[in-house]
């Protein structure tokens, strides 16, 4: 078996794990909270995902290509690395700081949810650590060390079950406990992480200039796409907590949480498709990139093909089995999601060919543009049909950023509808 074909699978073992946290964490949270208390918390994850993401900025990914790129040069490698790791503490103190200060505005003024103003707060503390741990992860990635990048992803998932569960099963903490449960284990980990590339880190160039400022730079144009896909996945969550209430929210959440089961094999095979292109990229080897993206989306397409008829056909009962009779409204928004996710899969298993070919630039100015009209059809058609219009507007929108974006990566690589070779 091939050095890829192991880095798939470690890196699909992590993702499924991460995935599997959180659908357990949903099941339990909806069976004891019902659609409400899941409602909740799900605005709070909501909101804390989209400050991870300016935590974070960018540097995991900004780690993946300069490593990849620079594979042969520890000294050049130690040098982002090291100023990668302070540059994440930096970021991730000034989100936390931000988002905590924000908290009030964001629960009261905007949701009207009261309760989530603590929950906020709680999650703000945890964005330093969870920068480092997305740098560490950037880094074992570029070495294309997968079977360590799993093995942090698995044990964080772990934790943050196992935390969730006794919170909320044994201390009858509820959504609150639930907030701990991520929060508690992303602190401690995140410190513990850096462990795990101790060797490509020197203090000497922890204030490495020229390196801090190109990873940040990078950073920036990577934090700003991912910003605004993330912002296109959500959006819908956010303004049905808008125009709805949290029962809604709880609702449609499960609705997401099934359609996203699609793009789980898609993103795990981006973390192995990053390096790879990066690594081609960097020997000026553009047909072996055309060759990968090709075979990639192919593969990707027809196993999503399968998931899909599968979750359509089985979908009611699993709602029904999984959770209760009172989350099957969320049958019709899945049925309409499916057929978004669908659609993007193949492109998700590639979309960090943007960054691997220095293009990072590209998918926020897209996205942004997309980011706009999923906004206007989520305020256009919620009220009009409440969660099932939150739906079609994401659908839509993923439908048009998927034929979007692959006819732009066509023009950069002039990839032909057949690869030159097999």
């Amino acid at each position: 078996m091939n050095k890829s074909m192991i880095d798939v699978q470690w890196s699909f073992i992590s993702i499924f794990t991460a995935s599997l946290a959180h659908f357990i964490l949903r099941i339990v949270l909806g069976r004891e909270l019902g659609p409400e208390g899941l409602g909740v918390y799900t605005l709070a994850f909501t909101i804390y995902l989209f400050g991870m993401q300016f935590a974070a900025f960018g540097i995991g990914s900004a780690l993946t290509k300069y490593v990849a790129e620079f594979i042969d040069d520890h000294a050049t490698i130690r040098k982002y690395v090291s100023s990668g790791i302070t540059s994440s503490i930096i970021t991730g103190a000034l989100m936390g700081i931000v988002l905590y200060l924000l908290a009030p505005s964001i629960a009261i003024s905007f949701f009207k949810v009261p309760e989530l103003e603590e929950l906020i707060q709680l999650t703000a503390i945890c964005y330093p650590f969870i920068a480092i741990q997305k740098a560490v992860l950037g880094t074992l990635n570029g070495f294309r060390r997968m079977h360590l990048y799993a093995l942090l992803v698995i044990t964080q998932n772990v934790t943050v079950v196992g935390v969730s569960l006794a919170l909320v099963l044994i201390f009858g903490m509820g959504v609150k406990g639930a907030v701990i449960g991520f929060v508690a284990p992303t602190i401690i980990i995140g410190v513990l992480s850096s462990i795990l590339i101790r060797n490509s880190l020197q203090k000497s160039s922890l204030w490495h200039i020229p390196a801090l400022r190109e990873t940040i730079v990078f950073g920036f144009y990577v934090v700003l796409g991912n910003s605004i896909s993330l912002v296109n996945s959500q959006i819908s969550v956010i303004t049905v907590g808008y125009y709805l209430t949290s029962y809604e929210v709880g609702i449609y959440a499960i609705a997401v949480l099934l359609g996203e089961t699609l793009t789980v094999i898609p993103s795990a095979v981006q973390s192995v498709t990053f390096p790879i292109t990066a690594s081609l990229y960097g020997k000026g080897d553009i047909n072996g990139i055309r060759n990968v993206i090709f075979s990639t989306m192919k593969k990707t397409f027809i196993i999503s093909v399968i998931i899909t008829v599968f979750l359509a056909i089985f979908g009611q009962y699993l709602i029904m089995f999984l959770f209760t009779h009172e989350f099957l409204p969320a049958y019709i928004p899945l049925l309409i999601l499916l057929v978004g996710n669908l659609i993007i899969a193949p492109f998700l298993a590639v979309a960090a060919t943007f960054a691997s070919i220095g293009k990072v630039h590209i998918p926020f100015q897209i996205n942004a543009i997309f980011c706009i009209l999923n906004l206007l059809l989520n305020i256009f058609l919620i009220p009009l049909f409440g969660i099932i219009g939150a739906a079609l507007a994401t659908t839509i929108s993923l439908i048009i950023g998927f034929t979007v974006f692959t006819i732009v990566l066509i023009f950069y690589l002039k990839i032909d509808l057949i690869p030159s070779e097999t």
